[in-house]
């Protein structure tokens, strides 16, 4: 497989950087469907990253839950998360993920994670009578706050991500694409190696009433290709690869609760040297918005 280049993403940081700041609102689409409820409570990606965007003051507390079985082991993830509105085109996210369990054939570990920082501007915005198009930028910050001896608790090292969400919702659907780049610092002599995220999805409203709640229905593909982790300078040959899951989700949200439950299934796996399969993904998350 062809190994990914940082350099490909520059085309897309071009655009979004000539791109920053525009805005044009010719018209609304109508109250109905996925514009039924305010834009903290339409539907949005599930596992894909950002399109976090919520209204100026607003807070929104939701929790995860992930559970992720593979080959002789498996493992249990909840993470806290907290959003708020810092403008109506700019938020702020804090995730704080814990590992309830993590079980392989000889180990066992639980405990805090990485706590994380993420910040996401609309970039460029246009509404008219029939669909909401969007682009935004996505900035994140992970600091290793767990234990490293507890591995996978904690990576050792702070993570720099950066990333772009292009998105259109009409009355009765969704569409988005989204790309990134995750890149970790050395822990002592250990490098890991870094991540490239391209992700899309398509979604469609199943039944929504105007001010009370909506159901929603998306199906997503997200990849991610990872170099292999380094030691003094030298690849580990198992580590590393490319994995692509497919992902089925349920949305649904009042004025200001919202679930939406999924499982994410492999459909294209391919691990440098000996490395665990993974099998699925069960996934959750629900939480509040204060207005």
């Amino acid at each position: 497989m062809r190994k990914p280049n940082v350099l490909c993403f520059i085309p897309y940081f071009l655009i979004i950087y000539l791109l920053s700041g525009i805005t044009q609102a010719e018209t609304q689409p109508p109250s109905q469907g996925n514009f039924a409820l305010p834009s903290a409570q339409q539907p949005g990606p599930f596992t894909s990253f950002g399109q976090n965007i919520i209204d100026k003051n607003q807070l929104q507390l939701f929790v995860d839950f992930d559970y992720l079985k593979s080959v002789d082991e498996y493992s249990v993830q909840v993470p806290f998360n907290a959003l708020y509105g810092l403008s109506d085109q700019a938020s702020f996210l804090v995730t704080l993920p814990w590992t309830v369990n993590y079980v392989d054939k000889f180990y066992h570990s639980s405990g805090v994670g990485d706590i994380s920082f993420q910040v996401e501007y609309v970039l460029y915005e246009k509404s008219n009578a029939s669909y909401d198009d969007q682009i935004t930028l996505v900035n994140g910050l992970t600091l290793p706050t767990g234990s490293f001896k507890k591995s996978p608790t904690d990576t050792g090292a702070t993570t720099v991500f950066i990333g772009t969400t292009f998105s259109r919702m009409s009355v009765n659907w969704l569409l988005f694409a989204s790309p990134g780049i995750s890149w970790a610092t050395k822990n002592k002599n250990i490098q890991l190696g870094t991540e490239y995220l391209y992700q899309c999805g398509i979604g469609r409203n199943f039944h929504s009433v105007p001010g009370q709640y909506i159901f929603f229905l998306l199906g997503e593909l997200n990849g991610t290709y990872t170099e292999k982790n380094k030691v003094s300078g030298y690849s580990i040959p198992d580590s590393g690869g490319n994995i692509i899951y497919a992902t089925p989700s349920l949305w649904f949200s009042t004025k200001q609760w919202f679930i939406q439950l999924g499982v994410s299934f492999p459909v294209s796996q391919y691990w440098n040297g000996d490395q665990n399969k993974n099998n699925y993904v069960a996934s959750a998350t629900t939480g509040w918005t204060f207005y």
